[in-house]
């Protein structure tokens, strides 16, 4: 298990809805620990990664934030739950969805599927072409 100093995961070419108003897109997510470093360009965050880090491409999908993530994998309200965000400091808790929900219909939105979850930094589900980033 990679010490938590160390970048252990990296998502790149995805289009991350980040909760921020400020900026509210990125392209991809650098992981320490069970923390995101980094969220940014692809570029920015490739030239962070080394050979430990597991980098995993997301091929234009949606990358959401911890209670989305966790609401579409799980299809249940989390109570008490505060709204997130995928920032600097913010925990890694995310999901990626298989199509860019900021280019969907209303109905064809419903039909989206949950293809990996991450939580604290772990991937703990992937499927489809993802299937390769469980540990």
């Amino acid at each position: 298990m990679p010490m938590p100093s160390e970048v252990s995961l990296a998502v790149v070419n995805a289009r991350v809805w980040t909760g921020d108003a400020r900026r509210p897109w990125a392209d991809a997510v650098l992981v320490r620990g069970a923390t995101i470093d980094t969220a940014g360009s692809s570029a920015e965050v490739k030239k962070r990664v080394d050979e430990d880090t597991r980098v995993i491409d997301a091929g234009r999908m949606t990358l959401v934030p911890g209670v989305l993530g966790r609401l579409a994998h799980e299809g249940a309200a989390l109570e008490g739950s505060r709204a997130s965000l995928v920032g600097a400091g913010e925990p890694a808790d995310f999901a990626i969805l298989d199509r860019d929900i900021a280019r969907v219909t209303p109905a064809s939105l419903a039909e989206a599927r949950v293809v990996l979850v991450v939580v604290a930094g772990q991937v703990v589900h992937a499927q489809g072409d993802f299937r390769g980033a469980m540990p």
